[in-house]
């Protein structure tokens, strides 16, 4: 008598609907984040754009991936893209400097020398002792030939404790201005 239950239990068994297996996400947001970031600097650039996506979906209030992908996307020389990272990045963080440094930067490389003093101002005052945004700044202003403005940022740049090769760069800067004489 046991052996016809058993059998009906083992066909029941062998007959019942494939179970649906739902995978978590083990990783947050922040682990995206870092993932792409190593995925960028082995290379594997679109493996990291889709970690800074996945990040910047997750976590809708955070700019870094945002700005990490706009960075990969102009280092490809997607500048128009990068440049809506940048944005989207500050919709986040309305404040934050290195993504307003980095619009400008790519508006710049855009022809857009006039939106990119918008954003390369707004970063130096919210960062005013970071060379690289000072560094934009006056490049935005040498680009829009606005001489003693860029001369008045790189001096006040060289202020500053900076890395040597940002120093050369400024002290180069200098010496063009000087020899345009202005």
């Amino acid at each position: 008598m046991r052996f016809p239950i058993l059998l009906i239990v083992f066909l029941l068994a062998g007959c019942s609907l494939p179970r649906i297996i739902v995978l978590n996400d083990p990783l947050d947001a922040r682990q995206h984040n870092d993932l792409g970031v190593s995925y960028q600097q082995r290379g594997e650039i679109d493996l990291a754009l889709r970690e800074y996506e996945r990040a910047a979906e997750m976590a809708d209030e955070w700019a870094r991936p945002l700005i990490n992908r706009g960075n990969v996307l102009a280092a490809r020389g997607d500048l128009r893209q990068a440049g809506k990272s940048y944005l989207l990045a500050l919709r986040r963080e309305a404040d934050n400097a290195e993504a307003m440094n980095n619009l400008a930067w790519v508006l710049l490389q855009s022809g857009e020398a006039e939106k990119a003093l918008e954003w390369a101002e707004r970063a130096a005052v919210e960062t005013p002792r970071d060379g690289a945004v000072l560094d934009t700044l006056a490049a935005v202003q040498i680009a829009r030939q606005d001489y003693s403005s860029a001369r008045l940022t790189l001096a006040r740049a060289l202020l500053l404790e900076l890395d040597p090769h940002l120093r050369e760069e400024f002290q180069q800067k200098q010496a063009f201005l000087d020899e345009k004489g202005e």
